[in-house]
């Protein structure tokens, strides 16, 4: 009897074990830390654009032209924000790759290649306007005026790519590439002023362009651009 009791516990044991659903957890998520700010003197004034302080966070976007089924891309970083006028903007290009319809993004090997630390874009970049084949620093000061480097006038064009801060990194939200770089420029604004070599003034006044610069020292921009 006791002998029967025993098979008749492991059977229980044995059923009830075979119901259990053994739980699956499923690996972590990759996850990117992505941070950015800007420092630096702009017109003899220290500015600082801090992300997550009035608002500032780093806007990554992309500039293309697409032309006979090839695309070229200028990849942009701002530090923005909703509530604040000011904001500052590199930018780098360009990336090219075929594209017939004019709506495909790069391989991702083709981006991380374009951005790694011994890549020409990171390495040895130089200025170019709308950073078509080059670096571009575009700032837009507190009255919402936009000054642009600008690849032949700028007096002063030194960027540097850090190497050590640039990472290719994906997770679920897309394909980043991380980075930090150190610049000084030129960059200028053209102003739309009254023409006072007219005389008599017409109504309304004759106007003309009138182009302002001022300097951006010791900066440093932190941030990222995506794919």
């Amino acid at each position: 009897m006791i002998k029967k009791s025993a098979v008749l516990i492991l059977l229980i044991g044995s059923t009830l074990t075979s119901c259990i659903e053994h739980e699956i957890i499923p690996a972590p998520e990759p996850t990117v830390t992505l941070k950015s700010g800007f420092q630096g003197i702009i017109g003899g004034a220290y500015i600082q654009l801090t992300e997550n302080v009035n608002g500032y966070y780093s806007a990554p976007s992309i500039a293309k032209q697409t032309s006979v089924g090839v695309t070229d891309a200028q990849y942009l970083s701002t530090m923005i924000s909703q509530s604040e006028s000011s904001y500052m903007q590199v930018g780098i290009g360009s990336l090219s790759w075929s594209d017939p319809t004019g709506t495909s993004i790069p391989a991702l090997t083709s981006f991380n290649q374009f951005f790694h630390q011994d890549a020409p874009a990171t390495s040895a970049p130089s200025y170019s306007n709308n950073a078509l084949a080059g670096f571009q620093v575009v700032y837009r000061d507190d009255y919402g005026d936009e000054w642009k480097s600008d690849e032949v006038n700028s007096s002063v064009q030194d960027v540097d790519f850090v190497y050590e801060s640039i990472s290719q990194e994906s997770d679920d939200s897309g394909d980043y590439s991380t980075f930090t770089c150190n610049f000084s420029t030129e960059v200028f604004h053209t102003y739309s002023v009254v023409d006072i070599t007219v005389s008599p003034q017409t109504t309304p006044p004759t106007m003309t362009d009138s182009t302002a610069s001022l300097f951006i020292t010791d900066a440093q921009y932190k941030g990222y651009f995506k794919r």
